[in-house]
């Protein structure tokens, strides 16, 4: 037996990218700043990867620096993508539309952001080592729910755990929790050794990524 919960009427704009995360560990309510970091890091590279592998995401880092008055597009054929030199615009006045987001020593990257005009839905499939049914816990929702999503995004500095040993880089899903438009969570038992921790989860998160407001930087996302 599972129980489901879905908050949000249908999320905005077209579906533009979908992917899944997943997350094997601890997840308590209102966790701490490092068990947070800790889930940000098992996280970090998957989206890293991501970022690697899909072409749309390529040619978006190619193509992140727009002019702040005004806008030039310069295309090449298809063909010829995969070797182009990373794209810059004319002028020295440009904006990053990817600029990572420092917060001390570290630098974030998100991938659903407002310079982008993204948001994204979350369809969650949650196994937990209790008996299924209860998604709502003395009438609040599972707070480990806000620990998720906190976890996923760009933490506040005081969230902020130690110091970089190398590379600074942290790959986020979203800039900020408020970017998350569509909500879907279904909850089932997990099943692992009789003696693991009873915080322990498995979380399959399915992303969908939508462009809220089409526009010349963000229609490498809406494909041809």
């Amino acid at each position: 037996m599972s129980a489901r919960l879905q908050i949000g009427e249908g999320l905005p704009g077209p579906s533009v990218m979908k992917f899944t995360l997943t997350y094997d560990g601890e997840l308590r309510s209102n966790g701490k700043p490092k068990k947070k970091w800790e889930m940000r890091q098992q996280i970090s590279p998957q989206l890293q990867e991501l970022w690697r592998v899909d072409p749309v995401l390529n040619q978006v880092l190619r193509r992140r620096l727009i002019p702040r008055h005004g806008y030039m597009q310069i295309d090449t054929h298809h063909t010829l993508e995969s070797y182009l030199a990373p794209h810059t615009s004319g002028g020295t006045d440009n904006m990053d539309l990817c600029e990572p987001i420092g917060r001390g020593a570290w630098k974030f990257i998100p991938l659903i952001r407002n310079s982008l005009s993204l948001r994204g839905g979350l369809r969650v499939t949650f196994l937990r080592k209790e008996a299924p049914g209860r998604v709502y816990q003395g009438g609040d929702m599972d707070n480990r729910l806000k620990t998720l999503f906190d976890a996923l995004s760009v933490p506040n500095l005081d969230q902020v755990v130690g110091e970089p040993a190398s590379d600074p880089t942290v790959y986020c899903l979203f800039e900020d929790d408020s970017l998350i438009a569509g909500l879907s969570v279904e909850t089932g038992r997990l099943l692992t050794r009789p003696d693991s921790s009873e915080h322990e989860v498995r979380l399959i998160i399915e992303v969908d990524v939508r462009v809220v407001q089409a526009r010349v930087y963000n229609q490498l996302f809406l494909g041809d």
